[in-house]
C-alpha cells in the first residue's frame, strides 16, 4: 500500500509539475539575438571622385566630407572648372560640386587636394585616352554613272552553235541497257 501511495504522489507531482514547467517556458524572453549594424565613423576630413577614371573633357562629380564652416578649396591640375559646392548630405555633412576635366589632359594620374580647416586630403583622379573615332578611308576611284568600273568586263556571249528552241518537258536520256 506505501508503494502504491507512493507512486500515486509522484504521479500527481509530475502531472501537476509539467504545466507549470511549460508555462514558464512560454513566458522566458526570447533568447534570439538582436543586432544591429553601425557602420563605422566616416573618416573626416575626405574627398572622393565619382567616376575615378575618366577622359579628358569629361565632367565628375566631386564630394568633401568636411562641415561648412571648415571647408577650404579643390584644387587640381587636371580640373579647368570646378562648380559651386553644395551641402548633398546633412548626416554627415558632404559637399558635392561638378568639375570639368580639361581637354587638353594627358593620360595619367592626377591628384585632386580639398582642404578642411587646416588639414589637406588627396584622391587620385585617372585620366583614361580617349576613343579614337573610326575615320572610313574614303573611296580609291569614283565610278561614273553609266559607265562600269574598269575591273569589271561586260560578259560576252558564248561562242558556237545556239539552240533555237529551248526544250519543253523532262529531259530525254535515252533508253539506257534495257532499250529494244
Amino acid at each position: 500500500m506505501i508503494r502504491y501511495r507512493s507512486a500515486l504522489v509522484v504521479a500527481c507531482g509530475v502531472a501537476l509539475a509539467a504545466p507549470a514547467v511549460a508555462f514558464a517556458q512560454d513566458d522566458v524572453p526570447s533568447s534570439t539575438p538582436t543586432t544591429t549594424f553601425t557602420p563605422p565613423p566616416m573618416q573626416y576630413p575626405f574627398v572622393a571622385v565619382s567616376p575615378s577614371k575618366s577622359t579628358a573633357g569629361e565632367d565628375v562629380l566631386v564630394s568633401v566630407g568636411c562641415a561648412v564652416a571648415d571647408f577650404g578649396e579643390v584644387t587640381s591640375m587636371v580640373l579647368d572648372k570646378i562648380g559651386k559646392f553644395e551641402v548633398t548630405s546633412e548626416d554627415p555633412v558632404i559637399l558635392g560640386a561638378v568639375a570639368h576635366i580639361s581637354d587638353k589632359a594627358k593620360p595619367g594620374f592626377y591628384a585632386v587636394k580639398a582642404t578642411c580647416k587646416t588639414t589637406t586630403v588627396t584622391i587620385n583622379l585617372e585620366v583614361t585616352p580617349g576613343k579614337t573615332p573610326t575615320v572610313t578611308p574614303p573611296p580609291t576611284t569614283k565610278p561614273s554613272k553609266g559607265t562600269p568600273p574598269k575591273s569589271v568586263q561586260p560578259v560576252k556571249p558564248a561562242a558556237g552553235r545556239q539552240v533555237s528552241k529551248i526544250p519543253v518537258g523532262a529531259p530525254q536520256t535515252g533508253g539506257g541497257g534495257t532499250a529494244r
